[in-house]
């Protein structure tokens, strides 16, 4: 079921929830072969997603498509199947004993018609992923790709084609989007930027509609005085440079201890040459995904030499929106690479006295995605783990977080609010349903119609005594 045109959108999703209501509880061996289904097709079409990422983008790694985009959702897919009945099954809670003989529970149960609405930066495993999670807890999915993606939304087409009675897919510019933000879902999962996603969530409070909003921020790296330069190095160049830095969790900006300034600085300049520009370099790095994101950045860098900072950048520029890894230093709160999430190859870097000043720096802007910490020190790693509020703090390691299948994502004030991934995904799109099963009680409610002190007396004397 593939609908383009505005007024069939509406007519889209009724249909859809009509199929929802014909079968509202799939069975679980049903999910699981949807799954392999999905996972089956996925595989068959590697070759074409990454043609149509590298098309979309003007050039994209293959490694960025395969082993970033593709590789999550098989995972996913695996994780989810094998944890799938376990985690479905009805829960059985304790009555309390004042409600004997009756018995209660919790039945997970699907919530019905699930809404994605995906970015372009990942544009398989933001879609894919989410879909195939509400699929698995029961619902039915209406998926609303990205405009920047023509090549890659095609496949996807293709991957979901013939399961019209699971998910619809949907393509169109701003009045799309903001129509199907409308539309009465039992759930609203959003990935994209954080202005976006407040129009988002408005839209779906005219419908009370749940909402799971995963946003983005200015994600920060400390790296205290006893870290390992040469780890945090190579680990903030990975994760900055995957993708071009288009992630949502990359490294956005670097606050280092004083001392590590230089040996940092001289580090990441050092490994880039060594072990990034040999092995991939500009030629196959994947591009910024449009012009007017590769001006947005070349303006910001522009803005910070203006205002004083100091720029080194990797390589010559290429063609081909290919923008080479620029390090900033001597930067203020005035430049636009310490105001605005960066998005791309930009990295700057500050110097603080320790790891409360990094704190409290942090704390001055919004809540960051995702954090990350470099240092050998256990009472560190326990002062950012209890202090640092973040979406996830990862240690001596940037970005490979989210591909744990056990942890669950999401962020945090304006970087999100909800979580999916693995189990918290399926209890995401799942709704716990309380039930109360009891039997032969006509006694006990006689007496509770009667007021009747045979059974108040005890129950005052268990529950209400000083």
């Amino acid at each position: 079921m593939i609908e383009d045109n505005t007024s069939n959108l509406i007519a889209t999703f009724t249909q859809l929830k009509s199929q929802f209501h014909q079968e509202p509880y799939p069975a679980i061996e049903k999910r699981l072969r949807l799954l392999r289904d999905v996972k089956s097709r996925m595989l068959k079409l590697q070759a074409q997603f990454v043609a149509a990422a590298d098309k979309d983008f003007g050039k994209r790694s293959r490694f960025d498509t395969l082993i970033a985009d593709i590789m999550p959702c098989v995972n996913a897919i695996d994780y989810i199947s094998k944890h799938l009945p376990r985690w479905s099954r009805s829960k059985r809670r304790f009555a309390g004993i004042q409600w004997l003989p009756s018995r209660a529970g919790i039945d997970i149960v699907p919530k019905g018609v699930i809404g994605v609405i995906a970015p372009w930066n990942y544009p398989i495993q933001l879609a894919i992923v989410p879909v195939i999670t509400a699929l698995a807890a029961g619902n039915k999915a209406m998926l609303k790709l990205s405009e920047f993606t023509p090549a890659v939304n095609k496949v996807i087409r293709t991957l979901f084609d013939g399961l019209d009675n699971e998910v619809c897919v949907i393509e169109g510019g701003p009045d799309i989007a903001a129509m199907f933000t409308e539309q009465p879902f039992d759930h609203l999962l959003f990935t994209g930027s954080t202005e976006v996603g407040k129009k988002v969530m408005a839209a779906a409070a005219k419908n009370l509609t749940p909402v799971t909003l995963e946003l983005g921020g200015k994600s920060p790296v400390i790296v205290l005085d006893d870290a390992d330069i040469d780890t945090a190095a190579m680990s903030i160049l990975m994760g900055k440079l995957s993708n071009s830095g288009q992630i949502c969790v990359a490294p956005d900006y670097v606050l280092v201890h004083h001392e590590q300034f230089d040996a940092l600085v001289a580090a990441l300049k050092r490994h880039y040459k060594k072990s990034y520009q040999p092995k991939v370099g500009l030629k196959n790095q994947t591009a910024i995904i449009n012009e007017r994101q590769f001006q947005r950045l070349n303006t910001i860098i522009s803005d910070a030499k203006d205002k004083g900072a100091n720029v080194w950048q990797a390589e010559p520029s290429q063609d081909n929106r290919q923008l080479p890894l620029h390090i900033v230093t001597e930067v203020d709160k005035s430049m636009r690479v310490l105001q605005e999430e960066l998005f791309g190859p930009v990295l700057p870097i500050l110097k603080v006295a320790n790891l409360q000043g990094a704190i409290a720096y942090i704390r001055e802007d919004t809540t960051p995605l995702a954090s990350y910490l470099f240092t050998q020190s256990s009472d560190a790693i326990n002062k950012a783990s209890r202090e640092l509020a973040a979406g996830a703090l990862a240690i001596n390691e940037t970005v490979i977080h989210v591909a744990v299948e056990s942890l669950p994502f999401g962020g945090l004030g304006h970087s999100g609010m909800g979580q999916y991934h693995g189990e918290e995904g399926f209890y995401t799109f799942s709704h716990k349903k309380s039930v109360l099963h009891s039997k032969n009680t006509k006694w006990r409610n006689k007496m509770l119609l009667g007021h009747s002190k045979l059974l108040t007396k005890p129950l005052e004397w268990l529950y209400l005594r000083k």
